[in-house]
């Protein structure tokens, strides 16, 4: 029976995924759109989600319905494009990854000979990190709030308990969203005395950290309940009900999850996965940790980004505003 799709994208899909070999599979992806081969070409899901999102953005916004379309953008549809993102309210620092990500795209368009120029080469791009300290970084939460989240799921159910795990990872590691999701069993050891989580992070590469005590006992205290416990290999955080036993959480989920018991602990703002990073890389550096040691632990390539959450609280402490009293 010949399985092989009619659709070109989906003969890519298929081939990256090491699925076709067939000669008419071949003659299908010499047919793929330049666009989609662009994206395939990123080996991080996560990077081709927000990549995808960015350039769908910019066809919306500027009313693009044909390839011929996007081939012909000026400089002026970028910077109409960049305007509506800020006045939109969009961080600088969303705007700017959007703006590399286009600009990603028409260099490959133009590597194609699909156009001439790259549109979005020279338009300013908001500046962020230590350049505007406190821009585009994720608001904190008080110790106080955190201890309300980590609290809320119930202790009495495996769900409660998985997600008792999750948080706990999320703002004991500071973990990105999604990397919590692809943690196998096997991926909770202890090296001596330390508990250990295995992480895969940005770039698929293997990050491994010494926990805290009260994260570890909420890991093991999931795991002596799951079902999957004596896995290695099955997933840590799997759904409790969806009739799919075996799958991980998806970063859908866990952002999800941490906005339900951000409203269970009683705070009112919107409460999103990444605070629990920023609110983590704060407290290491209030309680005395170095930089260097919280970059590791955080999975950042580069110091600067890590030492731009500390700028941002440094800032705020030194305020003129908190000095003065009427």
């Amino acid at each position: 029976m010949n399985n092989t799709p009619h659709d070109p994208s989906q003969a890519l899909i298929q081939f990256t995924a090491g699925g076709l070999a067939e000669h008419s599979a071949f003659e299908l992806l010499t047919h793929v759109a330049a666009e989609q081969v662009w994206l395939a070409n990123f080996s991080s899901e996560n990077t081709r989600a927000a990549y995808h999102l960015a350039v769908a953005s910019f066809i919306a916004t500027i009313g693009i319905t044909a390839p011929q379309d996007l081939y012909a953008v000026k400089q002026a549809h970028v910077i109409a494009w960049r305007s509506a993102m800020e006045e939109a309210g969009l961080s600088r620092a969303t705007v700017a990854s959007r703006l590399a990500a286009l600009s990603s795209l028409f260099k490959h368009l133009t590597d194609q000979n699909l156009t001439a120029s790259n549109p979005v080469a020279g338009i300013k791009r908001p500046k962020t990190g230590n350049a505007g300290i406190g821009a585009g970084k994720s608001p904190t939460l008080s110790k106080r709030q955190v201890r309300a989240i980590l609290d809320a799921p119930d202790g009495k159910t495996l769900q409660g308990l998985r997600d008792r795990a999750l948080l706990h990872i999320l703002f004991y590691v500071g973990a990105r969203c999604s990397e919590p999701t692809l943690l196998r069993v096997r991926d909770f050891t202890y090296d001596a005395e330390f508990p250990v989580l295995h992480l895969t992070i940005k770039g698929n590469k293997l990050n491994t950290v010494a926990i805290n005590l009260e994260c570890a006992a909420a890991i093991r205290a999931y795991l002596d309940q799951a079902p999957h416990r004596h896995q290695p290999d099955a997933f840590l955080l799997q759904p409790i009900r969806n009739g799919h036993p075996g799958r991980p959480l998806s970063r859908q989920q866990c952002y999800n999850l941490v906005e339900r018991y951000a409203r269970l602990a009683g705070i009112g703002q919107h409460v999103f996965p990444h605070m629990a990073r920023a609110t983590m890389i704060t407290s290491a550096y209030e309680a005395g940790a170095t930089g260097e040691a919280i970059q590791c632990t955080v999975g950042h390539s580069s110091i600067t980004t890590t030492e731009g959450y500390n700028h941002t609280a440094q800032k705020h402490r030194e305020s003129a505003s908190l000095k003065i009293g009427y």
